[in-house]
C-alpha cells in the first residue's frame, strides 16, 4: 500500500496518457504533445486481463447483471496505475486516454488556472459532456439526475485524491466500469467534478480502451439480492 507522503508542490502539473500501446494510437498522441512533457501509462497484456475477467466475475455480478469484461478491467487497471504514479509524485496531474481528440491546445492544461482548478476540486473532468449543468463553475457528476458515468477521456487529479481512489479500490475493485465507479462518491471514496471548460472529447474514429463486448449474465437470485442492497448502499 502507498504511504501518504507527498513531495512539495512545484506549481506544475504532469500529463499522463493511458494507452493500449497500439502503434497508431501512440503516434497520434505524440503528435498532439509535440514539445510538451508527458508520460505513457501502458495497459496489461490482454491474456492476463482475461484471467482477471474470470477472477472478478462473481464480484461484479453483485453490482450489475453483466460481469466486467477483460477490456473494462484493463481500462480500470490502467487508470489505477496512473493514480499510483500521481500519488507517489506529489504533483497534480492530467490523465488522458489514448482515444482523445482535443478541442483546445493541450498545452493549456498546464496553465496555472487549470492546475489551481484541479487542486481545488481534487478530481475534475475536462472532457466534453452533453449533460453539462453549469457553464460557469465546476459541478458534481453525482448531481446529474440521469446518473451518467464520469467522462474520463481527459481529467485532472491531485495526489490526495489519487490515494483516496486507491484506498477505495481495496474494498471494491473492478465492480463497475471505471467511469461509472468514479461517478459514485460512496463507492470511489471521493467527489468527482466536471469542468465548465471542455478541453477534449473521445475521438470518433478511435474506440475506447474498454471492449464493447457484453459480459456474462447472471440469473442467480442471491446476486440479484446483492445488487439491490448495493444499489441502496452506494446510491447508483
Amino acid at each position: 500500500m502507498l504511504k501518504k507522503s507527498f513531495a512539495l508542490r512545484d506549481g506544475k502539473a504532469k500529463i499522463y496518457v493511458v494507452t493500449t500501446g497500439a502503434k497508431e494510437r501512440v503516434e497520434r498522441v505524440k503528435s498532439y504533445f509535440d514539445g510538451i512533457d508527458f508520460s505513457f501509462i501502458f495497459s496489461d497484456d490482454f491474456g492476463f486481463l482475461e484471467t482477471q475477467e474470470k477472477k472478478y466475475e462473481s464480484v461484479s455480478h453483485k453490482f450489475r447483471q453483466k460481469s466486467l469484461m477483460a477490456g473494462e478491467i484493463g481500462a480500470f487497471k490502467t487508470h489505477s496505475y496512473a493514480w499510483e504514479v500521481v500519488a507517489k509524485s506529489g504533483r497534480p496531474a492530467v490523465i488522458i486516454e489514448d482515444n482523445v481528440e482535443f478541442l483546445k491546445p493541450p498545452c493549456m492544461l498546464l496553465d496555472k488556472k487549470i492546475v489551481d482548478l484541479i487542486e481545488r476540486c481534487g478530481v475534475i473532468s475536462f472532457t466534453d459532456f452533453s449533460f453539462k449543468m453549469n457553464h460557469e463553475s465546476p459541478f458534481l457528476i453525482s448531481s446529474v439526475l440521469m446518473r451518467k458515468p464520469l467522462p474520463i477521456v481527459c481529467y485532472g487529479i491531485t495526489p490526495e485524491r489519487a490515494m483516496s481512489l486507491l484506498k477505495a479500490m481495496e474494498k471494491n475493485p473492478y465492480v463497475l466500469p471505471v467511469d461509472k465507479w468514479l461517478s459514485i462518491p460512496k463507492l470511489c471514496g471521493c467527489c468527482c467534478f466536471l469542468s465548465p471548460v471542455s478541453f477534449a472529447k473521445r475521438a470518433g474514429d478511435v474506440s475506447s480502451i474498454a471492449n464493447k463486448r457484453k459480459g456474462k449474465k447472471t440469473y442467480n437470485p442471491f446476486n440479484f439480492f446483492c445488487r439491490i442492497l448495493n444499489k441502496i448502499r452506494y446510491r447508483y
